[in-house]
C-alpha cells in the first residue's frame, strides 16, 4: 500500500508541474485568442480571393507544395 501511495504522490506531482507549465500558454491564448481568430479570418479571406482570380496559378503552387511536402517527409 505504501509504494501506491508513493506513486500516486509522483503523479500527482508530474500532474501539477504539467498544470503550471501549461497554465502561461493558456493565459496568452485567452488573451490574444480574439485577435490570433481575426488574422486567421482575413487571411482565409486573401486567400479565396487570389485562388478565385488566379486559379491555374494556385492549382500549380498546390501541386508544387504538396510534391516538396512528399519529398520531404519520406
Amino acid at each position: 500500500m505504501g509504494m501506491l501511495n508513493k506513486a500516486t504522490t509522483r503523479v500527482h506531482g508530474a500532474l501539477d508541474q504539467v498544470a503550471d507549465a501549461a497554465a502561461p500558454a493558456a493565459q496568452w491564448l485567452e488573451e490574444h485568442g480574439e485577435a490570433l481568430n481575426a488574422s486567421g479570418q482575413k487571411l482565409m479571406v486573401r486567400t479565396r480571393k487570389y485562388v478565385t482570380a488566379n486559379p491555374l496559378q494556385s492549382l500549380g503552387m498546390a501541386l508544387a507544395a504538396g510534391y516538396l511536402i512528399s519529398r520531404l517527409t519520406r
